[in-house]
């Protein structure tokens, strides 16, 4: 049996002992509590560094997209002036190849079915002295075929560019649009083309028929410089190293063509300068701006015109000098720069034509007076707004508008007695158009003109106009 004082002698001792182990395990459990204090500390810390790296990757992301973007736009007004991208000259070992190309070749078949209420034989722009004030400008009633191209291009070597544009005209001829020669490397950013080849006047005249916004030209563009302007010649042009797209160039020609004629000489029958400036608006718009200049002359015979002002059915001509000034604008638009599902674009071009020199009156001597020169002079103008908006990647819709005015002008006293005066008339047309678009190498276009270019006549046309593209084509210009 134990003895109770042996008992109560343990519990004295163990009661002081518990203290003690107290005492002993406080330190252990405060380094325990610091290092989960530390762990917590430590993780915050990492967490919120990983959170600002985050952030700055997604500002970083969000900066090169709108750098990206805009470069894109740059690319976009840079090919305003560059030649169509060429494609690259097949290897030797694609030689063997059938199916390999050099040039590459394309051709735009082209259709149309027309409408008049008037008779297209006898359309005119009143008191417009051009040879497009001829019936052959609108085409012919019902289904007819429209002006198909064949394009032949290709790089010559690395130095050169080589392009060649045949056209098929409904009334069955042929005749050879295009033909040139580019630089691609000189460096400096310069540029010269020398051959046949449209002219850089204004902005739709050098853009080919089956890639225009409506079926037919603008008023302004036919009367003034036909439906293309086209010479034999050279020309230079310098895109200056600008953070702004600025393009200055100016070309010399034979003036084989309306306004002009040729004049089978040595040196120099036209002349033309032309200056565009462009940049980027946000991350969505660009734009270019171009003001231009032809200065031409007819040959001693002149060039033949339809009557002035369509009342005495006379046949005159023109001999003289021509110069017609310029200013177009061009705006595109595109959600973050990418036109594929919707876009815009507004074009808006203004010319005047000042022509001086002889009128040669009753060429023909209908009014039995006999071919008569007097002194001639012309001021006139026009301008024309169009809008084409995509609001789907199938199809868009467009709005023209086109004025011309008669300006001033001074015929001779025999001219001027026998009826040629200027008329008190403002031609205009009205056009609305919406086209069908599967893929970029098909396009189905219904299209309605309200024609007041004639005075006294009113002429709704409506269009039909198919456009196919087979083979490789160079991209369009901006």
């Amino acid at each position: 049996m134990v003895h109770p004082g042996i008992i109560a002698a343990a519990i004295v001792v163990a009661l002081g002992l518990a203290p003690a182990a107290q005492a002993q395990a406080n330190p252990e459990l405060d380094e325990i509590r610091q290092q989960i204090k530390e762990l917590k500390d430590s993780y915050e810390s990492r967490i919120q560094a990983l959170e600002k790296r985050l952030k700055d990757a997604e500002d970083a992301a969000a900066k090169a997209q709108t750098t990206a973007t805009q470069a894109q736009s740059a690319a976009a007004q840079t090919q305003a002036s560059a030649p169509p991208a060429p494609p690259e000259p097949p290897q030797a070992s694609q030689q063997g190849s059938p199916n390999a190309f050099n040039p590459a070749i394309s051709m735009i078949l082209n259709g149309t079915y027309a409408n008049f209420s008037q008779d297209p034989a006898k359309a005119s722009v009143t008191g417009f002295l051009s040879n497009a004030n001829t019936s052959d400008a609108l085409g012919p009633r019902g289904f007819s075929l429209g002006e198909s191209e064949v394009t032949l291009s290709s790089n010559v070597d690395h130095l050169f560019y080589g392009q060649a544009t045949f056209a098929f005209e409904p009334d069955n001829t042929f005749s050879l649009e295009e033909a040139f020669a580019q630089t691609t490397s000189l460096g400096y950013g310069l540029t010269i083309k020398g051959g046949r080849f449209f002219s850089a006047i204004g902005y739709e005249n050098s853009v080919h028929p089956h890639a225009w916004d409506f079926v037919d030209p603008s008023l302004v563009q036919r009367v003034f410089l036909g439906d293309n302007y086209a010479d034999d010649g050279v020309q230079v042009s310098w895109i200056a190293p600008l953070p702004v797209f600025v393009e200055i160039g100016g070309g010399v020609g034979r003036g084989l063509n309306p306004p002009g004629s040729d004049r089978d000489k040595n040196g120099v029958g036209a002349g033309t300068l032309f200056a565009h400036v462009g940049d980027d608006i946000g991350t969505g718009g660009s734009y270019r701006v171009g003001v231009s200049m032809l200065r031409t002359s007819t040959d001693g015979t002149g060039t033949s015109i339809a009557d002035i002002d369509d009342r005495t059915g006379t046949t005159n001509r023109f001999v003289g000098d021509t110069q017609l000034y310029g200013v177009d604008f061009v705006y595109k638009w595109a959600p973050e720069g990418n036109p594929k599902y919707q876009n815009f674009k507004l074009v808006g071009e203004w010319f005047q034509q000042r022509r001086s020199g002889d009128l040669i009156f009753d060429e023909t001597g209908a009014l039995g007076i006999g071919p008569t020169p007097e002194a001639f002079m012309l001021k006139q103008f026009g301008w024309y707004l169009q809008g084409v908006y995509q609001f789907h990647p199938e199809w868009r819709v467009g709005l023209r508008y086109d004025q011309l005015e008669e300006g001033s002008w001074n015929a001779g006293p025999v001219a001027s007695a026998n009826g040629v005066v200027k008329p008190d008339f403002t031609p205009r047309r009205y056009s609305a158009m919406v086209d069908w678009n599967p893929s970029e190498f098909s396009r189905l276009r219904l299209q309605f003109n309200q024609d007041k270019s004639q005075i006294g006549l009113t002429d709704n046309q409506v269009f039909l106009q198919y456009i196919f593209s087979l083979g490789t084509h160079g991209a369009h210009k901006f």
